[in-house]
């Protein structure tokens, strides 16, 4: 299980160093606006990986076969909330250890007018519906529906009660929505906290303790905003 978590401090390594990279000014960040789009794309891309890897792990020390390994990790885009509920059908004891006392601090992104993203704290019912919405930004970027640059329409998901990604991102005066270093950050944060909160409940049912100082945590850092 450690080796699991050991990758996904890799995996985060270089979108946690693009951070460094960003002007933190005021005004348009320049080709700098590329950054939060690419921490976004790297930070789900990770989760992705880890889940794969910690979720095979744990289902081969619970007794599963590879047949039936394969067939339950077949799962397209995971976020959190599919992961929280991968892990609830197949451990039901656990259903009552799964987000409690759980809490990840966040940007909550400026209302229109207004300049400064506010920090707040998600606990795990609004996790997972930040973490879907997150989803639906990487789809948007991945297939070239928007481009993370500046202000965009980001359309809605194409299916029912999933939560659109103009949920979480910056909403412009002229309706359209911006993503953002500050959004990238929360992004990164929701699904890095959600990663760690469900694996280390799984850890302590084999009596097993992770070690997390190696995963980059992306800290909140207040400043200007574009």
């Amino acid at each position: 299980m450690q080796t699991c978590v050991d990758r996904f401090a890799r995996a985060l390594f270089t979108p946690s160093k693009l951070m460094a990279l960003h002007p933190r000014k005021q005004g348009h960040p320049g080709n700098a606006a590329a950054l939060a789009p690419a921490i976004t794309l790297g930070v789900i891309s990770a989760f992705e990986g880890f889940v794969e890897d910690f979720l095979a792990t744990v289902f081969y020390l619970q007794g599963q076969s590879f047949g039936q390994i394969a067939k339950k990790l077949s799962i397209n885009n995971p976020d959190v909330g599919v992961v929280d509920e991968l892990v609830r059908r197949e451990f039901p004891e656990l259903r009552g250890k799964i987000g409690v006392d759980f809490s990840v601090d966040v940007w909550s992104p400026p209302g229109v007018g207004k300049s400064f993203w506010l920090p707040r704290s998600l606990n795990w019912e609004a996790t997972k519906a930040e973490a879907a919405g997150w989803m639906q930004v990487r789809h948007c970027l991945t297939h070239g529906l928007a481009s993370g640059w500046g202000p965009e329409v980001w359309p809605g998901p194409t299916k029912n009660k999933t939560p659109p990604a103009s949920s979480v991102l910056r909403r412009n005066s002229d309706g359209k929505h911006s993503l953002g270093l500050h959004g990238a950050i929360t992004c990164a944060r929701v699904y890095v906290a959600g990663a760690r909160h469900v694996a280390t409940v799984l850890a302590l049912e084999f009596e097993q303790k992770l070690f997390w100082k190696t995963v980059p945590d992306f800290p909140l850092k207040a400043a200007p905003v574009p």
